[in-house]
C-alpha cells in the first residue's frame, strides 16, 4: 500500500464514527527558493510548492458549525460556529489559520449566500506531513484548505485559473486575522503551483510564470530544529519589518513627489519605471536621498514626511494594526530597504539563471539572500547561519534560510551525484555532533516541485 493510501486509511479510521461520504482535498506546502520578506513589498518570490502535504476529508453538515480534528491524536481537535464575524482563539492556535481562511470566504466569495444562517459548516479529519513552524508554509495551507473545504460545503468548487488567483489573493488577505501582516506569496504557491516547475510571481496585479529547476539537482530542506512559533512576539518581529519597509515606500514617495510630482507609491514593489516614468537610476537616486541610513525616530519621521509627531504616531501604528510602539533601537528602514531592493533583484537574476540551467548562478544568488536575511532584515539565527556554512561545506551550491525566519528550515541546492555524501556530512556535522540527534530524518530530506492545491476525489465512504 502507498504511502498516500495508508494516509487516506488513517484519515478514514479517525472519521469512523462520523456517518458522512467525504471529499478529499490535498494541499501541499511550499518552500521559497529566493526572495525572503518581498511578498509584502509587492515585490517579486520564487517559491515552488512540495510534495510535503496536507491530506483532508471534509463533509458539509446542515448547520453552522465547523469541526475539526487531527488523525494524530496529539493535536487533538477544535469548533467553532460561522458569523458574520467569527472570534479568535487564543493567538497560537492552529485554528486561527482556518478561521482566517473561512472568515475571508464570508467577507468577500460573491457567490455565497448573504444570510449567515444559508451557510454550512463542516466535519473535516487532517494529516499533515509539512513540518509545523519550519517555513514551509502549514500555516498557510490551513488557510487555504479551509477556505476551499468550506466553499466546497457550500457548493462552489474551485476549478479555472482565474478562480484560483482569486481565491490565492482572498486567502492572502485573510491570512492577517491571525494578526500577521504578510503578502501573498504563501497562498499563490500553494494554489498556483504546477507539478515539475519552481514558480515566479510578480505582484499588483498577481500573476505566475514557471520556472524550471536545473536538471541534475535536487532541493534539499534542513530544519534548524529552532521552531518559529506563532507566538505575539514572533508576529510583532514580522510586522514589525513589514512596518519598516512600508516607512521606507512612504519616505521615497514624499521625495518623489516633492522632487518629480509623483505620487501613488504605496510599497517598494511600486518602484519601477513603468509606474513611475523615472529610470533605474533615477530611481536608485531617489531612494538613497529619501532615506538615510541610520535609524528613524517619530520625530524625524515626522519631519521628513512633513506630518505631526501625532500623525506620524497613527501612520506607524496602522501600518502594523496594532497599537504605536517604537523600538528601543528605532526604525530600521536604511538597511530592510536595501534587503529588498536587493533581494528584489536577485529573483530576477535567479529566474534568468535557472531559465538557462545555471545551477552555480543561481546558488550565488542563494548565498546572498541568505547573508542579507541575516545582516540587513535581521531574520537568521545563529542555528539557520551555521546550518548553511555546514551545508556549503557539504556540497550545496546555494544553501540559504526560508521562510519567515527566526528559526525554521534552510533550502538547499545540491548536486545529485553529491546527495549521499551532503545527506551524510550534515547529518553528522550538524544534527549528531551540534545537536545531538542520532536520528534526523525528519529534518534533512530532499523535495520536489508539486502541483497547488486540489479537490482530488469525491464522494469517498
Amino acid at each position: 500500500m502507498t504511502e498516500t493510501l495508508l494516509r487516506i486509511d488513517r484519515l478514514q479510521r479517525a472519521a469512523a464514527d462520523w456517518n458522512h461520504r467525504f471529499s478529499l482535498f490535498r494541499v501541499p506546502g511550499r518552500v521559497n527558493l529566493i526572495g525572503e520578506h518581498t511578498d509584502y513589498n509587492n515585490c517579486p518570490v520564487l517559491p515552488m510548492a512540495v510534495d510535503r502535504d496536507i491530506l483532508a476529508l471534509a463533509a458539509p453538515r446542515e448547520d453552522q458549525t465547523v469541526m475539526i480534528r487531527d488523525a494524530n491524536p496529539v493535536f487533538g481537535g477544535l469548533s467553532f460556529k460561522l458569523d458574520y464575524e467569527i472570534t479568535p482563539f487564543p493567538t497560537g492556535s492552529w485554528g486561527n489559520y482556518f478561521k482566517a481562511g473561512i472568515q475571508e470566504m464570508i467577507d468577500s466569495w460573491r457567490d455565497l449566500p448573504y444570510d449567515i444562517e444559508a451557510l454550512r459548516g463542516f466535519d473535516m479529519v487532517i494529516d499533515s506531513t509539512i513540518p509545523p513552524a519550519a517555513g514551509m508554509s502549514s500555516s498557510s495551507a490551513l488557510v487555504v484548505l479551509g477556505a476551499m473545504a468550506f466553499l466546497s460545503s457550500n457548493g462552489i468548487e474551485i476549478s479555472d485559473s482565474g478562480q484560483r488567483l482569486l481565491l490565492a489573493d482572498l486567502c492572502a488577505q485573510g491570512e492577517r486575522y491571525t494578526g500577521t501582516q504578510g503578502g501573498g506569496m504563501d497562498q499563490a504557491a500553494i494554489l498556483l503551483a504546477e507539478r515539475g516547475s519552481a514558480l515566479k510571481i510578480d505582484f499588483h496585479p498577481l500573476r505566475t510564470q514557471p520556472v524550471k529547476l536545473p536538471e541534475g539537482y535536487r532541493i534539499v530542506i534542513a530544519h534548524s530544529t529552532v521552531e518559529a512559533p506563532k507566538t505575539q512576539q514572533t508576529m510583532e518581529a514580522y510586522n514589525r519589518r513589514s512596518v519598516e519597509c512600508r516607512l521606507a515606500a512612504s519616505l521615497i514617495g514624499r521625495f518623489l513627489e516633492r522632487t518629480y510630482g509623483i505620487d501613488g507609491i504605496g510599497y517598494i514593489g511600486d518602484l519601477t519605471t513603468e509606474k513611475t516614468g523615472l529610470t533605474p537610476h533615477q530611481l536608485a537616486e531617489a531612494a538613497d536621498q529619501a532615506v538615510l541610513p541610520s535609524p528613524y525616530r517619530i520625530p524625524r519621521l515626522a519631519e521628513s514626511l512633513g506630518v505631526s509627531l501625532r500623525e506620524a504616531e497613527q501612520m506607524v501604528g496602522s501600518m502594523g494594526k496594532r497599537d504605536f510602539i517604537e523600538p528601543d533601537d528605532g526604525y530600521q528602514v536604511h538597511r530592510r530597504l536595501a534587503h529588498v531592493l536587493s533581494e528584489w533583484s536577485r529573483v530576477e537574476q535567479s529566474a534568468e539563471a535557472l531559465e538557462q540551467g545555471d545551477a552555480q548562478r543561481f546558488g550565488e544568488y542563494m548565498n546572498a539572500s541568505h547573508a542579507s536575511c541575516r545582516d540587513l532584515h535581521e531574520i537568521s539565527c545563529p542555528e539557520l547561519d551555521e546550518l548553511t556554512e555546514i551545508s556549503r561545506e557539504a556540497g550545496a551550491v546555494g544553501s540559504r534560510l526560508t521562510g519567515a525566519g527566526f528559526g525554521g528550515c534552510t533550502v538547499n541546492l545540491v548536486e545529485n551525484r553529491r546527495l549521499a555524501s551532503y545527506f551524510r556530512e550534515v547529518g553528522e556535522r550538524y544534527y549528531r555532533c551540534s545537536k545531538g540527534l542520532e536520528q534526523w530524518d525528519r529534518h534533512l530530506f530532499a523535495v520536489d516541485p508539486a502541483d497547488g492545491a486540489a479537490l482530488l476525489e469525491k464522494d469517498i465512504p
